[in-house]
Parts: structure tokens; sequence; C-alpha cells
């Protein structure tokens, strides 16, 4: 009969529980049950159990893989779980003995049965839970296969692979092998394509992006085009296959595409490295370089959302090439070299180039060009089949060939209408082929076919710091006919030749011009100005100027030629420092009269505030003056025309030049202006300060009424001739 235990408390020394324990230690060590039941009837495991439970958590959480140990190689095995690899069956073991006297040690070319046997107590298989082990590590995924082609359902290992590469369609980088048909299957299918192993991937054939693809090009790939292939290096599904607009496609990266115009031979749209058109969103760029192309790096185009943001450029023509319509465009960060613009929006182009619609240019904002080099910045042009709306240009920088922004008129580009343009933060140096080039040029060149060649609403320029001193920081020019009917240039250079230039008679016009703030250094030219005209300016404002001109005999506020034509000009807070005149009118009769109102106006040295030559000037002055000269040049010449004077006059000294030819007077009422009365044309009412003490009115405040000059204060009287 079995011993039955007492049920007093642990420990118990009752001879009775001590036979009851001794028979439990036995079958808690030799039993193959996994569990006993102790005196109290309480289960508890036993080593088979506890063997058994092990197990269980190794098969849940996995082997230890002794990487780089086989059999073959020897290994030290130091915990139950650790894995050994039999090179010769392919086959993972663990050894299930006794790790009592320490770890199990495995010679060199060993086998499980050389070194204990297979069996339970020495070595079993593992090897389905060694490749769980496998598969679970950070690089499992690595053992699975995958039908790059295939779709798989949700929760599988190949519907978590979310993009493709050329290695999965056993494609290499080669600066050898045209593996162009090699990727036809993966640019097919879309979704995220990866070139991310450095090299070479030389293609014969145009890559077709699909709607949703997401292109990366890595740092040190290079995706370049077959000698003699003759076409883009990529196209968008909707462009290729005039099919429906595509959602979305991205080429992002620090990669290059290479599209070896050096090897190719072909005109026209394949001359282009990539042609994107037909896209409602549009990414590229991420530093990505585009080399070698013969005509456009990018020709992008009816595009309703596009980011360009980091693309660099080493071509022979434009770097980015835009046409309409685009809707929304956010671009940043454009550098390196291109033969011609590096930033071109024409609205049409030359029928070799042309795949535009007709639209609009809206909400454009462009900021970060880096010229190495570049024919020019930025251009604008069109057919007039689209306007350019809600336009901004900021921050450029480096070297141009000719002008950094053009407003253009081509043989095929007739009619360039804007309505809104920003163009600010301008640094970079015009001209480095030749000094003629402006920093702005807006010029229809001669064509154009009815109306205006040109059409500008409002443009503002702001904070223009590229230094030319051999031409005009804002060129205006055309013969067929162009108007701006709203500018503002604000924000000055340093140091410059001329602001601002209306360049043609009778062609161009300014309905409001407004240059403010600036203390500028000019060069030593006639032609040096803030404004020159040639053509018309309804209004012309300068605020806050500060002219710094070399000597007296050259150097002009406002140089205006011949026939030109200026409404009204209000000056306010300028400074003129030496300077040949302020306002210079030369040549011939302007056409139609001026008016030129002075606001805290300051006329520093000998140069002259006002000559006219045939033409009729009036002038109104408030809180002005005349520092620092000597007398020796009048303040106001006439030769020819006339010049009526209002206001007041800070100086010392005759304002009145001898006359040559032409009249100065005053308006009616009491001005603070210092003359010559014999000099001053009559008009009665006027009170001038007399400062000819040869006359019989004497010096002081005089009165004129029917060319009698009367002296207020003495009452003496001179009668002029004039």
């Amino acid at each position: 009969m079995a011993t039955q235990p007492t049920q007093d408390a642990v420990p118990s020394e009752s001879p009775r529980d001590l036979k009851f324990n001794a028979g439990k230690i036995d079958e808690f060590v030799t039993s193959q049950g996994w569990t006993y039941t102790d005196r109290f009837g309480v289960k508890h495991y036993t080593i088979e159990g506890i063997n058994y439970l092990a197990q269980q958590a190794m098969n849940a959480f996995g082997y230890v893989i002794l990487t780089g140990k086989t059999f073959t190689t020897g290994a030290t095995i130091n915990n139950p779980n650790e894995v050994l690899l039999n090179t010769a069956d392919g086959e993972y073991y663990k050894w299930t003995g006794s790790f009592a006297v320490g770890p199990k040690v495995v010679p060199e070319n060993s086998t499980p049965a050389s070194t204990g046997g297979i069996a339970p107590g020495a070595w079993i298989g593992v090897g389905d839970s060694s490749l769980r082990a496998a598969l679970a590590a950070t690089s499992g995924a690595g053992l699975v296969g995958i039908s790059v082609g295939s779709v798989y359902p949700a929760g599988t290992v190949g519907s978590a692979i979310q993009y493709r590469t050329p290695q999965m369609y056993g494609i290499e980088p080669s600066t050898t092998n045209i593996i162009g048909s090699g990727l036809d299957a993966m640019f097919a299918a879309g979704g995220d394509i990866r070139f991310e192993k450095p090299g070479t991937y030389i293609t014969d054939r145009t890559w077709v992006l699909r709607s949703g693809t997401r292109l990366w090009i890595g740092p040190g790939v290079t995706i370049k085009l077959a000698n003699g292939s003759n076409v883009p290096v990529f196209k968008n599904y909707s462009y290729a296959n005039s099919s429906a607009v595509d959602a979305y496609i991205e080429i992002w990266g620090s990669g290059t595409i290479d599209y070896n115009g050096a090897n190719q031979t072909v005109v026209g749209l394949g001359s282009m490295a990539s042609i994107l058109k037909g896209i409602t969103s549009l990414k590229i760029g991420g530093g990505i370089k585009v080399i070698g192309a013969n005509k456009y790096a990018w020709l992008v185009c009816n595009v309703t959302y596009l980011t360009a943001v980091g693309l660099n450029f080493d071509t022979n023509s434009d770097g980015l090439h835009c046409q309409p319509p685009i809707r929304h465009a956010y671009i940043r960060n454009l550098k390196g070299k291109t033969g011609d613009d590096m930033l071109a929006f024409t609205i049409g182009d030359y029928a070799n180039y042309n795949i535009s619609e007709p639209g609009d240019f809206s909400d454009v904002d462009a900021e970060g060009l880096f010229c190495n080099y570049a024919h020019c910045a930025v251009k604008i042009t069109g057919d007039g089949t689209g306007n350019f709306v809600r336009f901004r240009i900021s921050g450029i920088y480096g070297d141009t060939e000719q002008s950094v922004v053009r407003v253009w008129g081509d043989a095929n580009l007739t009619k360039t209408v804007v309505k809104n343009l920003t163009i600010e933060n301008i640094f970079a140096k015009p001209g480095s082929t030749g000094s003629e080039f402006a920093a702005i040029e807006i010029n229809d060149r001669g064509f154009g076919t009815s109306g205006y060649s040109i059409e500008v609403d409002t443009l503002l320029i702001r904070n223009l710091r590229s230094q030319n001193d051999a031409q005009q920081s804002v060129y205006f020019a055309g013969t067929f006919g162009s108007v701006i009917h709203d500018l503002v240039i604000d924000g000055l250079p340093r140091s410059a030749f001329a602001i601002f230039g209306v360049n043609n008679a009778s062609t161009l016009a300014v309905d409001n011009l407004t240059i403010k703030n600036g203390n500028i250094i000019f060069q030593d030219n006639a032609n040096s100005a803030v404004v020159v005209n040639r053509g018309t300016i309804t209004n012309m404002n300068i605020e806050n100027v500060a002219c710094n001109f070399v000597s007296t005999n050259n150097g002009q506020i406002a140089r205006l030629i011949a026939g030109c034509t200026v409404t009204r000009a209000n000056w306010v807070n300028v400074y003129q420092l030496r300077g040949q005149r302020g306002w210079n009118h030369i040549t011939s009769a302007m056409t139609g009269g001026t008016e030129l109102n002075l606001t805290n106006y300051t006329c520093d040295g000998e140069g002259r505030i006002a000559q006219v030559t045939g033409s009729t000037l009036s002038v109104r002055m408030s809180n002005c003056r005349r520092i620092n000269d000597t007398g020796a040049q009048t303040a106001f010449f006439a030769s020819g025309g006339a010049i009526t004077l209002s206001g007041s006059l800070e100086t010392g000294f005759n304002t009145i030049g001898t006359s040559s030819g032409g009249v100065i007077k005053t308006t009616p009422g009491v001005h603070n202006i210092p003359c010559n009365v014999d000099l001053l044309t009559s008009v009665d009412g006027a009170s001038v300060h007399n400062l000819n003490t040869s006359l019989s009115c004497g010096a002081g405040r005089v009165l004129v009424q029917t060319k009698v000059w009367k002296n207020l204060f003495s009452g003496a009287t001179y009668t002029s001739s004039i």
C-alpha cells in the first residue's frame, strides 16, 4: 500500500512525509510524465515537463544561429537554444545533451554522428525552427522568393515589398551593356522604382513613367542614353500615349541623367532629356543632375501642381523649360551650367520644340537660381494664347552670359502678356560675354502681330543688386510696340551705369514708374542716370534715392532725349551729389509739357537742377535746397522752351541761367526762389527774392506787375524788358 502523507505544515519531519517525498523525488527525476502531485494534492512539473516547456519556449522565440560556424569549422555550444549548421545535409542541429560539465565543444571537420550521435539526449535536427529564426531576423525577407511581376494578397511578404529595383529584374550596372529592354517590365509595373546600386545603367530607349510612379535615382547612379538612340530618356505615359492625364509622377534623388548628347544626332523633341506633359501633380529634383542634353533638360507642360526642388544642370540648352498650362508651380534651388536659359517659361515655342496648349502660367513661385554659367537665368515669352499670372522670381546668383532675366519677343513668340510679375533679390552679374547686357531686359525685338508685343500690367523689381557699370540695370526696348502699365523698382544697386531706360521712341510706354530706396554711385558717363527716356512715361516717381556722381560733366537723375514724353514727375527725398543736371532734356523738344514736383530735394555741388531744350517744364519745389555750390552754374537753364518755377528753393546764388532762347518764369504768388529778376520773365503777381544788386529795385523781396519789379521793403522799382 502506498505511503499516505500527512497534512502537516512545511517543513514536516514526519517519517511518513519523508518516505512519501523520497518517492516523489524519484518521480520528478525519472518520470516521462510532465507533472507529479505533492502531498497537498498540488501538481508540479517533472524534469521531462520542464524540458518540454523549454523546448516550447525555444520554438516560440527561435534559436540562435551561430553565424559563420558549422560542423566543418568547429564551434562551441554554450546554450541549449544555439544551433549549428551541418553543411553536408544543409540541416541545423541543436545539442540536447548535458551542459552540466560545461559547453559542448565541436571539433573541426566533425559531423553530428561523430560528436555524440543523432538521438534524444544528443544531436537532433531543428530545420523548421532554424528556418523560423532565420526568417524572423532583420535580413529574413532576403530568404523569401518573389515574382516582381505578380500581385500578392495583403499580409504577405510580397505585398509588403513596396518598391522595385533593377536587381529584382536581373539587371546590374554596367558601362558597356545596354539594358533598356531589361527594365521595360519594371517601368510598365510602375509604383516605387529605385535605382539604389551605384553605377551606370545604359538605355537605348525611352522609359515611360506611368501614373503613380515614384522614381528614385540614388547617389552614384547614372542613367545614360546609348549612342545613337536619339530619344528622350524619360516620358510620362499620358504624353507618350496621348491618353488621360497622369495623376502623380515623381523623379527624385541625387543621381545623374546623361543624355549623352555628343553621340546623338536628332533635333526637335528627340533632343530633350525628359518630356513630362499631362500630369496633375509632378515632383522632380532632390539634387538630380542632367548632363549632355542637346536641347531642354526638362520639358514640362500641362501640369496642375509642379514641384521642382534641387535640379542640377550641365547641358547645351535650357535647364527647366516650362510650357503652358501650368497652374501652380513651386520651384527652388536650380544650379549648374546651361547653354541657354536655366529656367524658361514660354507660351508656345519654335515648332520643333512646341508641345504647349492654350492656357496660362499662374501662381508660379521660383526661388534660388545659382548660375555657374547660363546664357540667361530666366526667360519669359509668349505667343498670345495665354498669360503670365501671379509670378514671383527670387534669389538669382552667379554669372550669366547675357541678361539675368528676360521678357522677350521672338519670331514665333510675338505676344507676351504679363499680369503680375515680381522679380526680387537679384545678385547675379550679367554680361559675362559683353558689358552691353542689362540685368533685366524687356524687349520685343521688333516681333509682333497686333496690339502690343509685350504688355505688362504690374512689374515689381525689388532688391536689384546686380552690377553692370556699362548698361542700364533694367532695359526696356523694342521697335514693334510694348507697354508696362505699372513698374516699381525698389532697392537699387550700390554701383550702376543707369537704373532704368526706355530705349525706343514712339513704340514704348510706361504708365506709372516708381524707383525708390537706393544710394547709388554712378559711372562717369554721359548716359549715367536714374532714368533714361526716349519713349513715353506718364508718371515718373523717384523716392528716397541718393545719386552720387563723379563730376559735374556727366550724370543726371533723368535723362530725357529728343521727342520723348513725361507727363509728370514726382521726386521725393532725392539727393544729387554733383552730376551735370537733375532733369536733363537734350537734343530737341519733348512731346507735350511736363510737371516736375520736387519735395525734400537736395542738389549738392555745382550740378544743375533742371535744363530743357525747346520743351515746356513746370517745376514745383517744396523744402528744396542747393548746397556747396559757387554759383558758377545756375540751378535752371532753358535752351529754348520754357521753365515755370514755383515754391521754395534754399540757395545763396542766382538760380536763373542767362537766356539762351528759352523762357524761365514763375507762377503768380510768393516764392522763395533767389534769382536775378532781369533774367526772369515777368508774370503779374509773382514775388521772388532778387539777388542782382545792380538793378534799380535793389536786392530783396520783389513783386512784379506789368513788368515792373517793386522792392517790398524800399519801394524801389525796376522795369524789366522780359
